[in-house]
């Protein structure tokens, strides 16, 4: 890849340089999260159709989400456990 294409942007946890454009898997942004922030889609999301949280905090919305909605995960059944829900109200 010339070096001209590659993006420096990596995060550590992305395990190779890519190219310039190219999506890479979702880590929820680890980054901002550490410091406390949401991560970038949630913040960016102008109807709030995005939640994000501790699943260890009794009292998180996420956590209350899951508890009192009709939730569920695509392709559950393959058992690879993901830790992004869909819900409806």
């Amino acid at each position: 890849m010339p070096a001209a294409e590659v993006n420096p942007e990596t995060h550590y946890l992305g395990n190779r340089p890519r190219g310039a454009g190219v999506v890479e898997k979702c880590h929820f942004c680890i980054q901002r999260s550490r410091r406390g922030l949401q991560p970038a889609c949630v913040e960016a999301c102008p109807n709030g159709a995005r939640v994000f949280g501790n699943l260890l905090d009794p009292d998180s919305e996420i956590r209350y989400i899951l508890a009192n909605k009709t939730v569920f995960r695509l392709k559950e059944e393959l058992g690879a456990d993901p830790k992004f829900w869909f819900y409806t109200d």
